[in-house]
């Protein structure tokens, strides 16, 4: 059973409440807090202003917490990788996909082999244009997929398949 500790914490209006956290959740608030240069207390006070009518303030705080750990981490470094990605042109014209939109294009394609790595698939041929496609499937259930669109200036086979 994880470990919790009680914070007593001073909210904007003045009022003094006790946050009982597990102890991930308690570190994940400080680093955040660090990464804003400000300490848990003022950060936390500022995360609940505006659930400061909320029933259940624990879970205010811990869904601020789990929302902003998300932005300062995934959702910024996916931002990143989307910005990377329009300055290469393999990559320039690729995208996730999902399973639904996979298994679609798929059945439109022209296959011309697959390499099974256990956690991922490549698959390679052409789309349903007669474009050199390079996919890799995900191996995790729900998990997203990725295609590659072989820019038309770089490829030679595309003539042999028509």
């Amino acid at each position: 059973m994880p470990t919790t500790a009680q914070r007593m914490l001073t909210l904007h209006s003045g009022r003094r409440i006790p946050m009982k956290l597990d102890e991930a959740t308690w570190q994940a608030i400080d680093w955040l807090a660090d990464q804003q240069s400000k300490t848990w207390q003022v950060w936390c006070a500022d995360a609940l202003a505006p659930a400061s009518d909320a029933e259940n303030m624990t879970a205010a705080l811990r869904e601020a917490a789990m929302c902003r750990l998300l932005e300062q981490t995934i959702f910024q470094d996916r931002a990143a990788q989307y910005a990377a990605m329009g300055n290469h042109p393999l990559i320039r014209d690729s995208g996730m996909l999902d399973d639904a939109e996979l298994g679609s294009i798929l059945e439109k394609a022209h296959v011309q082999g697959r390499l099974d790595f256990g956690g991922f698939e490549v698959v390679f041929g052409f789309d349903e244009h007669g474009q050199d496609c390079v996919w890799i499937r995900n191996g995790l259930r729900n998990g997203l997929h990725f295609a590659f669109i072989v820019p038309h200036g770089l490829t030679t086979s595309n003539e042999k398949h028509q």
